[in-house]
């Protein structure tokens, strides 16, 4: 499966921004994210905190990882997002 590595465009208030041309598989070559698409999309996406939203999480689930806001100009063109992910090992 291959996914093409992809730079986006650095937009204000800490939001990226990518231009897919073409249908395909793309890696975020600064967060990591993927985005497949099954036609041209604009994709505009930005790491939020999640101090403002931690209290809605309810035990047992508890806050693990990165929080991102995702928008597509073309919603059905978006067929998937793989959201990066890591494993601490150790100790």
């Amino acid at each position: 499966d291959q996914k093409e590595q992809v730079t986006p465009r650095r937009l204000a208030g800490g939001q990226f921004m990518l231009r897919l041309a073409s249908e395909g598989s793309y890696q975020c070559s600064i967060t990591g994210l993927i985005f497949e698409v099954t036609a041209a999309a604009n994709i505009t996406y930005s790491l939020l905190s999640w101090s403002k939203y931690a209290s809605l999480v309810e035990k047992p689930w508890m806050v693990g990882g990165p929080l991102f806001d995702v928008r597509c100009d073309s919603a059905p063109a978006l067929s998937s997002i793989q959201f990066p992910h890591c494993l601490c090992l150790g100790g």
